[in-house]
């Protein structure tokens, strides 16, 4: 399991943006996922203008998990895409869980 964090914007900020609720977001994803990746768990927070999420992805290699992550986030915020005009202002592996950072130290 992979994880993916992204960070969207809406065009011109929150003033008259709409917010999409976390579950649009994940059908967008899941809709733009290309090849084997699948989702597996998604913690997604959507605010007026901002989308933040972290998504636990399946696939064979962390890269192909962040390359379709991508792709899946420039589909949700294409032309047809449900977040149309909103731009990707981060979609990368999160090198902490990666590393295992996220654990507890025990000092």
């Amino acid at each position: 399991m992979h994880a993916i964090r992204f960070h969207l914007r809406a065009p011109g900020g929150p003033q008259g943006a709409d917010r999409p609720t976390p579950e649009a977001v994940r059908d967008g994803l899941e809709h733009g996922l290309l090849g084997p990746v699948r989702i597996e768990h998604a913690r997604i927070l959507a605010g007026p203008g901002t989308v933040d999420a972290v998504v636990f992805t399946l696939a064979d290699h962390p890269l192909t998990a962040e390359a379709a992550l991508a792709v899946a986030c420039a589909e949700l915020t294409g032309a047809a895409g449900p977040l149309r005009g909103w731009r990707v202002a981060h979609c990368a592996l999160d090198s902490w869980v990666a590393l295992g950072l996220h654990e507890p130290s025990h000092h």
